[in-house]
């Protein structure tokens, strides 16, 4: 859905033509169609935002392949930085009639060494819940030429193969202090200054894609995703709460009648 232009059009809207999304009107047919059709446009809105994210975050990290075949960085991004290490830790075994795992956690470390102080500090601030992406960069071994890149896609020209997303659990400091927690596991008087410039973030990975992308290679024998991320891209903390919106409106659409009845006429725009 990220790359699809018919759902998500790159060029800027004019008005002169006519978008396939759906239209909020001044009357609605019952609250669940008024809250399907906000549910799918800031659905499309949040693709199209991270889309643009990663096309200005990728670019600075000057992605090229190595003598050894292996891609590696020669700049440095405020969104995006190299992952160290990468791991899986946890796959819980799916709840009664689910097939998709319960929760599925990783373990990815990554180093702010190149950052000047302010910057550093921003990476210091991730805390439990904010959402992440792991990006898999694979540049082409030549740089393509004017021609090709102007035919490419925009994965193409970025050398971006996948990305996925993930909340966080927790964040770790170089020495495995605990940083940023709310949970009263640290008392404020124990709190110290974050060690070192290794960051180790658990985090919780979409469990339905993970399914997904674990039958594909069991079925068709494709790539294994999880072993080839090397960016972790994050966002500014105002514009990354689509997460918790998309999912208030899914469970506000799985509610029976959660409007009075004196307000539900008003509200599909039936009222006088």
């Amino acid at each position: 859905i990220m790359w699809d232009e018919s759902l998500v059009p790159s060029i800027n809207y004019s008005g002169e033509g006519c978008l396939a999304l759906p239209k909020l009107n001044l009357q609605f047919l019952t609250l669940h169609d008024y809250l399907l059709r906000n549910f799918n446009l800031f659905r499309l809105e949040s693709t199209y935002e991270i889309r643009e994210d990663i096309q200005e975050a990728v670019p600075h990290l000057l992605a090229y392949i190595n003598n050894e075949g292996e891609t590696a960085f020669r700049g440095w991004s405020r969104m995006g930085v190299p992952i160290k290490e990468y791991k899986i830790t946890d796959v819980k075994q799916p709840n009664i009639g689910e097939v998709k795992p319960s929760a599925v956690t990783a373990e990815v470390t990554f180093s702010i060494s190149s950052y000047k102080a302010q910057i550093r500090s921003e990476w210091n601030a991730l805390k439990e819940h904010d959402v992440l992406f792991l990006l898999s960069i694979r540049p082409s071994f030549e740089p393509l030429s004017a021609e090709e890149a102007e035919r490419a896609t925009v994965p193409q020209r970025l050398g971006l193969q996948y990305v996925r997303g993930c909340e966080i659990i927790e964040i770790r400091d170089e020495e495995g202090t605990l940083m940023n927690d709310f949970t009263g596991r640290i008392k404020r008087d124990e709190w110290k200054p974050p060690k070192g410039e290794l960051r180790t973030v658990t985090i919780a990975l979409d469990t339905a894609q993970y399914h997904m992308d674990v039958t594909d290679i069991a079925e068709k024998g494709a790539e294994d995703v999880y072993g080839t991320f090397n960016v972790l891209m994050r966002r500014k903390p105002k514009e990354n709460n689509f997460k918790a919106i998309l999912e208030s409106i899914r469970d506000l659409m799985n509610e029976y009648c959660i409007v009075p009845d004196w307000l539900h006429n008003i509200f599909l725009g039936y009222g006088n």
